[in-house]
């Protein structure tokens, strides 16, 4: 029951957000299929690895979706750090949206 509801905090707070304006930025830019691909595969495995690693250490989790929610933490930079896979696939789409902001 506790996994369930760091799964649902997790993605609604952090997975979703960061994921939906990723996707949309690199709409915008057209990026190449090979960073929407590893984007893709990170969306895959986020909500499971971000789930149990909450619910082996709740403080992690409670204080992460907090975070996020009120702007102290980085939705993108927390998929990065605690999602093996995802953090090439933020590394490769960082530049990307780094240019676009400039």
């Amino acid at each position: 029951m506790l996994r369930d509801f760091f799964l649902w905090a997790l993605t609604s707070f952090v997975i979703e957000p960061a994921m939906g304006e990723m996707n949309d930025r690199l709409a915008q830019l057209r990026a190449p299929p090979a960073v929407v691909q590893q984007l893709q595969a990170c969306a895959l495995e986020a909500p499971a690895a971000l789930a149990g690693k909450a619910a082996n250490d709740f403080w992690w989790g409670a204080s992460t979706v907090i975070k996020v929610a009120i702007g102290l933490a980085d939705a993108k930079s927390v998929l990065a750090e605690a999602t093996p896979g995802c953090a090439a696939a933020v590394g490769a789409v960082r530049p990307l949206l780094s240019g676009q902001a400039t």
